[in-house]
């Protein structure tokens, strides 16, 4: 029998034996294609053809276009309506009545992570995209002291040392005419901040506020990383507490890694763009300065706690717009219900299907938002719309929510305190426009156009 076969084999030209394998792996994608439009359980949602036949079209318009599907997403919600198939395996819903059906937390039920959307950057393990719940839950809970708000209160003398260690910068650029890019220098800020907690970076020389260009180039973190050594020694319990399985050494790299990432840009990014619009309104300057002149008046002999500046209700208008207009992360971020089935209206969502919804959606819809694009500090103020807050979710909702929403709302009011109070540095913006901090590209973290020079200002 081998010979036989030996011989028909021998008879086969590698032309032949090509085309063949070109006409079956054809075959092959023209039936998945057919399965994934008619007999796909997802077959009878809403959504372009395209989108239903192939990853591709997600593809094109996430690479190809520099991350714009989030306003392709956009534009199929308004032709599709508020539930869509954005790519054969996952379903996206446009609907704030839902979001809290959809971001519960463990006590309602279990919530899985989607596998595919995070494939490839090389974070498999780290609590964030870990996929079953309940090992993310093992993962999760040793962390959660340390980023409570008795964890975050407890870092106060640390926040306010690097804080000033921000403003002393600043003021060396004070009269030089020199420019100076305030993202660079707020991103240098936020990161110190994160690797102190993580990566036990006390040495003044590691850190990046101390760079003379703010640590710019990001491969600074990267070599901060890999000379840490050991990992997580700032917070030896995390790792104690943790189970013998969940502490390999790479693990903890990569758990280690994303904190530092995740800890550093979305949070520089929302400074960054507060700090724009505030210097952008004198009026705003000035009453900012009026709120901080009591709380910050003996800065920094008397730090301001967390709790008294969440008091001020200008410096936290100011803090929630900004969330607002950034998003925090804007992607959507699919969840998976691996016991039930999800019912939206008149649609019964198969147990396991990835659903997902953003934050760029709640935090635009101009029904809850008048003038969504536009920054407008004082919409907070007074007697709001109770459904602002509903629609408010920078760091999104339920088991899966922002581990570090406490750290970056602290260290986010405790910046903008030092420098918009009446002593603080004289910021005046240099060839910085709206296009330089609205959002334009979904890379997961938002960004704005990919040619921006940064924030820019001289000190005064």
């Amino acid at each position: 029998m081998a010979p036989l076969i030996a011989d028909l084999l021998s008879r086969i030209s590698p032309a032949a034996a090509m085309s063949t394998s070109l006409l079956a792996f054809g075959a092959y994608l023209v039936g998945l294609v057919i399965y994934r439009l008619y007999f796909h359980p997802l077959a009878a949602f809403p959504g372009p053809k395209l989108a239903a036949a192939t990853g591709w079209y997600e593809f094109y318009f996430q690479y190809w276009l520099d991350g714009q599907y989030i306003f392709e997403t956009e534009r199929m919600v308004k032709k599709y309506g508020p539930i869509i198939r954005v790519n054969p395996e996952e379903l996206f819903i446009h609907d704030p009545e839902f979001y809290n059906d959809l971001y519960v937390t463990e006590s309602t039920r279990r919530t899985n992570h989607y596998d595919n959307f995070a494939q490839g950057i090389g974070f498999d393990g780290c609590h964030l995209l870990t996929v079953e719940h309940d090992l993310h839950r093992t993962r999760r809970k040793p962390l959660e002291p340390y980023f409570s708000r008795m964890g975050v209160s407890r870092l106060q003398p640390m926040l306010a040392e690097v804080a000033l260690n921000l403003e002393t910068r600043l003021r060396e650029y004070a009269g030089t005419g020199k420019v100076v890019r305030l993202d660079h220098a707020f991103t240098a800020y936020t990161g110190d901040i994160i690797g102190r907690m993580c990566l036990d970076t006390d040495d003044p020389g590691d850190r990046f506020l101390s760079r003379e260009d703010f640590s710019a180039d990001w491969s600074w973190i990267m070599q901060m990383i890999v000379r840490s050594v050991p990992l997580f020694s700032g917070f030896p319990w995390i790792i104690r507490d943790m189970p013998a399985s969940e502490k390999s050494e790479e693990r903890l790299a990569k758990e280690a890694q994303l904190l530092l990432g995740g800890g550093t840009v979305t949070s520089a990014r929302t400074i960054s763009c507060a700090a724009y619009y505030i210097l952008t309104r004198p009026d705003l300057v000035k009453n900012l300065g009026e709120e901080l002149k009591k709380p910050m008046a003996e800065w920094p002999t008397r730090v301001p706690t967390w709790v008294e500046l969440e008091r001020l209700p200008l410096l936290q208008a100011v803090i929630k717009e900004a969330l607002r207009v950034d998003f925090g992360v804007m992607t959507r971020l699919p969840r998976i219900s691996p016991d039930v089935q999800l019912q939206y209206k008149q649609y019964t969502i198969p147990a396991g299907v990835p659903v997902g919804m953003s934050s760029y959606f709640m935090h635009t819809d101009p029904d809850i938002f008048p003038s969504p694009s536009d920054f407008i500090p004082e919409r907070w103020l007074g007697t709001i719309n109770p459904l602002m807050n509903r629609n408010f979710v920078p760091f999104s909702r339920g088991s899966r929510t922002c581990l570090g929403s406490n750290l970056a709302l602290a260290e986010i009011s405790l910046v903008l305190a030092v420098l918009f109070r009446p002593n603080g540095p004289k910021l005046e913006l240099f060839e910085t426009d709206e296009t330089d901090v609205r959002v334009a590209h979904d890379f997961g973290v938002p960004l704005p156009k990919l040619d921006t020079k940064g924030v820019r200002a001289f000190i005064r």
